[in-house]
């Protein structure tokens, strides 16, 4: 209240307020004022701390932002049930701050060349003294289906850009006052990078996390962490981090995973009310948190649980457990956890730019994908951003999945084929691959996959249905088998973080349903020399194909959601090894091996190398040596072998 034209606001002038806070007291991160106050409380507060505790302190871990996670103060609505929800979205920031920042970015970015801004703009009257935060209704309605076409308007994406970076620009400041404060002697990091993150209401570009590259080349961060990602965590689910950990590890940086893990001593409710998938008794509680601790041990990463409910451990059994879990941490501290992972899930932050506040396909694409299918292939997988496979530092991998590799340059189609070609490796495209240039073109999709496509502008649902078993990659399937948008609904609402899958974005209550998807434009392969696999429902044209590339494989999904068995079959033409074909959860490098199983009875763990097996908490010897090792599991246990 003291500072009122430097807190963020709406378009209509109102506080763009957090529901759970009654003051309108937000700070506009381009708030100079904000800054200069901040830069002097946080440099005081650790004064004053290091110089009475420093000795006891290894480092510091500013936040920001909701819940302290650099989260955009309206980019998330959290209401407890029997509360009232929200009325009115926040879509921010409408501030003075912000409108002058972003013309100060805009003169930047374009060198001081009005036409430019004109032509990318398609406004001739636009200029960088008058050149505005687009409003809500425009930031809403993109200009090409799903799409912000940039050879129409490039306003929104420039603004989803700014925004983000104002956000990791903001954090990469603080974190730098605080390596400043300390001499540079104390590790620093952040909440970030959530990009799996699911924000059906006002989508990940009002996240603030799409600033994440920037982040990770910062010298001043040390240390990236968050909570695993929340859609089907419970009983059946997986531990998988909303951020990059091999992205984050591949920049020199430390991960966090931190495990808020419910147990069947609390049962956090869903925003209205409807209860998790939860663990009922001891035992569900055990295969969860060996679980939890399974994913970091194995990718040599961080851990901390957190106790999000209070009263969530307080029980003999868990302690016992988690006393074990630390001793057998401790017991293989030196040993090496490098990962050795065969498959690279790809994301792309500046693709995400390019749809619209609103957006409900992002989630289907990337979390649906990861929660509901990645995690049971039966391999492990690291997850990288798009722009580091022309890192040299990068290691190769038998089979990429590119799910939303939709805005490609010139320079970085050739990068990615040539780092294709170095092993011979087997590429996954979705949807729209490469589609973003400096105009939307299927001929873009073409050239980056090598695989010709067509454009329907129809909209509808994305389905594909398997045509042909007689390929390798389908042979092994289920007859009738189909995979998109409109299969498994009611499970993945079941299972989807607070419900929240197929909301209308429109209705702040977040209690109207959308009765599916309608997406536009959809795609098709137009290929007289690929293989066609399936086909896309609705229009009756190649859906699923496969062509053999000079040096390379390429495969294209005109649908996402691609199932486990299917990205199975790929993966393991490609090379890649498959511990487990039967839906287990798994965690491996080349020393350990972890399998969550969601579903009990007997399977065979297949080892890349002859090895002597060891339950890492039972301590018996499974094998002597062998490469197959037989196993019998209760359904959802957890087993933590070591290979030697």
């Amino acid at each position: 209240q003291t500072f009122p034209g430097e807190i963020t606001l709406r378009e209509d002038g109102t506080p763009a307020v957090h529901p759970n806070i009654a003051t309108p007291c937000h700070p506009s991160f381009a708030s100079d004022k904000y800054r200069k106050l901040a830069h002097g409380a946080l440099t005081a507060f650790i004064a004053h701390l290091d110089g009475k505790y420093g000795s006891r302190i290894v480092g510091y871990f500013p936040g920001n932002g909701v819940y302290g996670e650099w989260l955009s103060w309206n980019a998330y609505w959290e209401v407890p049930p029997g509360s009232p929800p929200p009325q009115k979205f926040g879509v921010e920031d409408y501030s003075a701050p912000a409108q002058r920042a972003f013309q100060r970015w805009l003169k930047e970015q374009y060198h001081g060349d009005v036409a430019a801004l004109r032509g990318a703009w398609g406004n001739p009257q636009v200029n960088f003294g008058t050149a505005a935060v687009p409003s809500e209704n425009t930031r809403r309605h993109p200009t090409h289906g799903i799409f912000f076409d940039p050879s129409i308007s490039r306003q929104v994406p420039d603004y989803f850009e700014f925004f983000n970076n104002l956000v990791s620009d903001v954090l990469i400041e603080q974190c730098r006052w605080v390596k400043a404060a300390t001499g540079r002697r104390k590790a620093v990091g952040a909440f970030y990078g959530y990009l799996w993150a699911n924000y059906p209401h006002l989508s990940m570009n009002h996240s603030g996390h799409l600033g994440f590259y920037k982040v990770l080349g910062s010298p001043d961060v040390d240390f990236i962490a968050g909570p695993y990602t929340y859609d089907n965590r419970g009983v059946g689910g997986g531990n998988n981090a909303q951020t990059l950990p091999a992205a984050i590890a591949l920049h020199g940086k430390l991960y966090f995973n931190e495990v808020d893990t419910e147990t069947h001593l609390q049962q956090r409710q869903w925003r209205w009310g409807n209860s998790l998938d939860n663990p009922r008794n001891f035992e569900e509680t055990r295969g969860l948190l060996l679980r939890d601790f399974a994913y970091p041990f194995t990718n040599s990463f961080g851990m901390w649980y957190m106790e999000l409910l209070g009263g969530m451990y307080t029980d003999p059994q868990i302690a016992g457990l988690l006393s074990q879990v630390y001793k057998v941490d401790q017991k293989y501290l030196a040993v090496d956890k490098q990962p050795a992972a065969d498959i690279a899930v790809v994301l792309d932050e500046d693709s995400d730019r390019y749809f619209a506040d609103g957006d409900i396909f992002l989630p289907a694409l990337l979390s649906v994908q990861k929660q509901w299918q990645l995690n049971y292939i039966g391999a492990p997988y690291d997850c990288h951003l798009f722009r580091d496979l022309q890192n040299p530092a990068m290691r190769d991998y038998k089979l990429y999945v590119f799910l939303n590799t939709f805005k490609v340059t010139p320079a970085e189609r050739t990068a990615t084929q040539e780092r294709l070609k170095r092993n011979h490796a087997t590429a996954v495209w979705v949807y729209a691959p490469g589609y973003i240039d400096r105009q939307l073109s299927v001929e873009n999709i073409r050239a980056l996959t090598g695989i010709r496509v067509a454009e329907d502008s129809s909209p509808g649902e994305l389905r594909v249905e398997v045509t042909s078993y007689a390929h390798p990659y389908t042979r092994s399937l289920s007859r009738s088998f189909v995979y998109g948008t409109d299969v498994n609904v009611a499970e993945i609402k079941r299972y989807f973080d607070h419900r929240l899958y197929l909301k209308d974005p429109s209705d702040p209550t977040l209690k109207t349903d959308v009765a599916g998807f309608r997406i536009q434009p959809r795609f098709y392969g137009d290929d007289g020399e690929a293989t066609v696999l399936g086909r896309l429902a609705g229009l009756n044209r190649p859906g699923l194909l496969v062509k053999t590339m000079p040096g390379w494989t390429s495969v294209y999904s005109s649908a996402p959601i691609l199932p486990a068995s299917l990205l199975r079959n790929i993966a393991r033409a490609a090379g890649c090894h498959i511990y487990s074909d039967v839906g287990d959860v798994v965690y491996a490098n080349r020393n350990f091996v972890a399998l969550y199983a969601p579903g009990g009875g007997s399977r065979t763990l297949r080892l890349p190398r002859a090895a002597r097996v060891t339950d890492l908490f039972s301590g018996r010897v499974l094998s002597r040596l062998t490469t197959e090792l037989p196993l019998q599991m209760e359904p959802n246990t957890t087993r933590v072998l070591g290979l030697e």
